[in-house]
């Protein structure tokens, strides 16, 4: 199982609409990706207890596939459709990473 990651970390100036991001980016990345080999999607709000640091990660996408070929595939096809979203609702540019994923319960 693969795992992309988008993360995203605060910064000066920054704006992030945890209500868009979780309802709407969320339902378009579900549409756009399922076909494509989407086996899973998850959305973390990142919660402190003071407000957050520059550098502090404030919301992530887990988007899991099952494989890399199939993850990169999904992501070259659809990836810019994705991105135009993001100034829907932040103006923090996210980070990418990919996973590979082991359960252990």
């Amino acid at each position: 199982m693969i795992r992309i990651i988008a993360f995203y970390r605060w910064r000066e100036g920054a704006s992030f609409n945890h209500d868009y991001y979780n309802s709407e980016h969320m339902r378009i990345t579900k549409e756009l990706l399922t076909p494509l080999g989407l086996v899973g999607l998850e959305s973390d709000r990142y919660i402190a207890a003071t407000p957050p640091a520059v550098g502090d990660v404030v919301a992530a996408t887990n988007a899991y596939f099952p494989s890399m070929e199939v993850a990169k595939a999904a992501l070259a096809a659809v990836g810019a459709a994705l991105l135009a979203d993001v100034a829907n609702y932040t103006n923090i540019k996210p980070e990418m990473r990919f996973a590979e994923v082991t359960s252990h319960c």
